[in-house]
């Protein structure tokens, strides 16, 4: 078992030479093999081996057997441990959510803090059994291919040694070995969660249909890893090549086989925090034919309009109160930070940044930044004509819900520059002139 741990950590989990590892040590067999087998690979690879345990404070004196089983254990074989003691069944009655969520939030918290102060890993102890049992959880709820891929050896700082090991391996290694170890009752009671039924009821009935079953399993969760990554490969290209400016070309994205546009709807939902299940993401790409809106988990909707796809924020946005033209001035809006700065013409660099820099003179007591009104009129550079604001946003193709919540420069009704269009004729500066005003814009997470 040691070899296979030791391919795992190298090869799958990205672990290097002298690298820090956490183990989240629960004290049952699994997490003990793990801790075991992490000492004696150490040795050898210049490895620093520390251990992590979180009393959850739900079976009572259980709870404080597995915790003093622990810090025997590490002090026994010189390991140094990081205790956390929390009581989950208290927070979970505060915050509303239900006690294993609110566990594992817990749990992970803990160890995402552990693993930014001492620069480590932190390595569970999920088996291949584990894994066998939430790629069974997953399709009984419903699930895509990437959740059939069940648990990834690696996501972020926390990685799995044990993946390509089975729980009978472990048991056997403890006791080849003379491992001590505890056991958690709630672990062989149907009743408790939808998992232990899996692992109690229908695993061992799929084992005895095949002696092959835990190499057939492994077969199957490798094939599912390689095609999930290159389905992911293919979406990420197909969103760079469909993206524009307010979101991603329909009928681009559209032209991809299913399963690609699959992927990339998915990533292209996740991606701006909204939540799409898979009768979301069908109904996604029937709109990018037909136009429409498609709600999303979250607070979201898809929307496809003028051919272009974007998943906006249900909730309206504030109305944001026009405020004085000042230099030297930052604010926040919409999720958007702002701030307008006095800039030597010599400094402008491109177009593109010039079409953010507001010729000084033409700013007068009466310049505010504001959205939009009626009767706003803006003088594209170069066209010698004028027109009303809200046709040239529509003529631009610019999202109807920016529409109303995108800032404006203006003195009156005279818009000296526009949010997603740029500097007009009468707020262009021109060669002779020294300075400019320049309107920077950090645009937030789900803006960008």
């Amino acid at each position: 078992m040691v070899d296979n741990v030791r391919k795992t950590l190298f090869h799958r989990c990205g672990v290097k030479k002298g690298d820090r590892i956490i183990v989240a040590l629960s004290g049952g067999a699994d997490s003990v093999s793990l801790l075991y087998a992490l000492r004696m690979i150490a040795k050898e690879e210049n490895l620093t081996i520390m251990a992590a345990h979180v009393n959850h404070n739900l079976r009572g004196e259980e709870s404080l057997r597995d915790e003093n089983f622990v810090r025997n254990l590490c002090e026994k074989w010189g390991i140094e441990l990081f205790l956390h003691s929390e009581d989950v069944a208290a927070l979970s009655a505060s915050q509303h959510k239900s006690v294993e969520l609110c566990g594992r939030e817990v749990r992970y918290n803990f160890f995402y803090t552990l693993s930014t102060q001492h620069n480590a890993f932190v390595a569970t102890a999920h088996t291949l059994s584990d894994s066998q049992e939430t790629m069974l959880y997953n399709m009984a709820r419903g699930t895509t291919l990437h959740g059939l891929c069940s648990i990834p050896y690696k996501r972020d700082y926390i990685i799995r040694p044990l993946l390509d090991v089975t729980r009978e391996e472990v048991e056997e290694f403890c006791s080849i070995n003379n491992l001590e170890f505890v056991q958690d009752s709630t672990n062989f009671q149907e009743d408790v969660c939808s998992r232990n039924r899996i692992r109690l009821s229908v695993l061992p009935n799929l084992r005895t249909l095949n002696d092959g079953f835990h190499r057939n399993f492994k077969n199957l969760r490798e094939d599912l890893l390689s095609v999930d990554d290159f389905l992911s490969v293919c979406a990420e290209k197909a969103l760079e090549e469909s993206r524009t400016e307010f979101g991603y070309k329909a009928d681009i994205l559209s032209n991809n086989h299913p399963a690609v546009l699959r992927y990339a709807l998915a990533m292209i939902t996740s991606g701006e925090g909204a939540k799409a299940e898979h009768n979301h993401i069908l109904m996604c790409a029937d709109i990018l034919r037909t136009g429409g809106a498609v709600a999303l988990i979250g607070g979201y909707t898809a929307v496809c309009v003028q051919g272009i796809l974007r998943i906006v924020k249900t909730q309206d946005t504030d109305e944001f109160v026009g405020i004085p033209f000042k230099v030297n001035t930052t604010f926040f809006y919409n999720g958007n930070e702002y701030s307008v700065k006095e800039i030597k013409t010599d400094k402008i660099v491109n177009k593109k940044f010039a079409s953010n820099c507001i010729r000084y003179d033409t700013i007068s007591e009466e310049t505010v930044i504001r959205t939009r009104q009626q009767g706003d009129t803006f003088e594209p550079q170069g066209r010698g004509i004028t027109k009303h604001l809200r046709k040239l946003q529509n003529e631009l193709k610019i999202p109807a819900e920016l529409r109303d919540k995108s800032l404006v420069i203006a003195t009156g009704s005279t818009v000296l520059w526009a949010e997603y269009i740029g500097v007009s004729a009468q707020g262009a500066f021109n060669s002779a002139d020294d300075k400019a005003f320049y309107i920077e814009i950090t645009r937030g997470e789900n803006n960008a």
